[in-house]
C-alpha cells in the first residue's frame, strides 16, 4: 500500500510538470518554456515566439515589451499583432502616451520582394536605451523561386525607429539588410538621418567590394507610414545593386 501511494504521488508530480510546461507566457517573454515544439524566449533583449514549421503560418508571432519611447515619463506598450495580409503579415502595435493613441508599424514580408515567393519569417523587437526601437526580421533558408537577378537567401533585416518630438511622429532612422547569394554575402546599411548608405560584398578568396552614396530623399524624411511595398520595391531594393555579381 505504501508503494502504491508513492507511485500515485509521482504520477501527480509528473502530470503537474507537464501541465505547467504547456503554459506559454507571452507578456514580456521572460522565460523559455517548451510545449510541443513551441516556445517563447527572451534572446538578447528580443521578445519572440517560435513554432515548428507546420504551425508557423497560423501561429501568432507575438511578444510584448514596454519602454519610455516617446517624450514623457510614462511607459509605452508595444506588442506584435498578426495580420491576414500577404505582405503585411504582422504589425507592431505601439500605444503611445504622448499622443494618447495607438500606432501600427507595418512589418513587411520582403521575401516576396527578393524571391517572388513568400517564405516564413521570425519577428523580433527590442529597445536601445529606451528611446530607439529596433525591429528585426529573419527569413530562414528555404527553397524559393529565383527572381531575375537570382535567389537571395538568409535575409536579415533591422529597422530602427525613434519618436520625433517635434512633429510627434515615429521616424525611421536606420535600415540594415544582409543576405547570401550563392557564395557571396551582401550587406546594406542606410542612415535615414544623414541620407548616406554603404553596401559591401564579401566573397571567399576575393577582395571585399564596397560602395557608398547619398540620397536627398533618404535624409531625415522617412517615417513609419512610408515603410510600404512600393517604397521598398522602387527605392530600397535598388540601393547598391551594382555591387552584386552579374
Amino acid at each position: 500500500m505504501k508503494n502504491i501511494g508513492i507511485l500515485l504521488f509521482l504520477v501527480f508530480i509528473i502530470q503537474s510538470c507537464k501541465n505547467s510546461a504547456q503554459k506559454i507566457a507571452v507578456d514580456g517573454a521572460q522565460e523559455t518554456v517548451n510545449a510541443e515544439n513551441r516556445y517563447v524566449q527572451k534572446d538578447s533583449g528580443y521578445a519572440k515566439i517560435e513554432t515548428d514549421e507546420e504551425k508557423i503560418r497560423d501561429a501568432e508571432i507575438a511578444g510584448s515589451l514596454s519602454s519610455k519611447f516617446d517624450d514623457d515619463t510614462i511607459p509605452d506598450h508595444f506588442k506584435i499583432v498578426k495580420n491576414e495580409d500577404e505582405i503585411v503579415q504582422s504589425f507592431l502595435s505601439a500605444n503611445l502616451s504622448a499622443i494618447k493613441r495607438e500606432v501600427n508599424i507595418n512589418i513587411l514580408n520582403n521575401s516576396i520582394l527578393y524571391n517572388r515567393e513568400g517564405v516564413y519569417y521570425w519577428t523580433f523587437f527590442k529597445f536601445i536605451n529606451d528611446k530607439i526601437l529596433e525591429i528585426r526580421v529573419e527569413y530562414p533558408d528555404q527553397q524559393s523561386l529565383p527572381n531575375i537577378s537570382g535567389e537571395r537567401k538568409d535575409l536579415v533585416e533591422k529597422i530602427k525607429y525613434r519618436f520625433n518630438v517635434e512633429n510627434r511622429r515615429i521616424q525611421i532612422i536606420g535600415y540594415d539588410l544582409s543576405y547570401r547569394k550563392d557564395a557571396i554575402f551582401i550587406t546594406k546599411s542606410i542612415n535615414f538621418i544623414t541620407g548616406k548608405y554603404i553596401v559591401s560584398r564579401k566573397e571567399k578568396g576575393k577582395n571585399d567590394v564596397i560602395t557608398d552614396g547619398w540620397s536627398a530623399e533618404f535624409e531625415n524624411n522617412i517615417y513609419s507610414e512610408d515603410w510600404n511595398l512600393p517604397f521598398l520595391r522602387d527605392k530600397i531594393f535598388w540601393v547598391g545593386n551594382e555591387t552584386e555579381p552579374s
